[in-house]
């Protein structure tokens, strides 16, 4: 079953508003291999507007060397440099 976009983007914006006017609180945690400082966190929320609203956890986590994990509920956006060398190496692996 295949549902229709415009449906899922109404279903996510009734549910942000609804969220918003119960006062409930949106956690974000944000990984990094240092701590992150307010002007980086603003930055973030600069660049994805998702995070204005939220309540922003950082973490530390020298193992992903470079870049940033944001885990949003049941999501996580993986922009670190670990992850892309373990992909990276996955590809060599599967063309050799």
């Amino acid at each position: 079953m295949k549902i229709n976009p415009g449906l899922k983007e109404d279903l996510k914006s009734y549910i942000k508003r609804r969220l918003a006017e119960e006062g409930v609180t949106v956690y974000v945690m944000i990984v990094a291999p240092y701590m992150l400082g307010d002007e980086e966190i603003t930055l973030l929320k600069n660049k994805i507007p998702e995070l204005k609203a939220a309540k922003i956890v950082t973490e530390v986590d020298p193992d992903i060397m470079a870049g940033i994990l944001i885990k949003y509920g049941s999501s996580v956006i993986d922009l670190s440099l670990k992850t892309q060398l373990q992909t990276f190496a996955q590809t060599l692996y599967e063309t050799a």
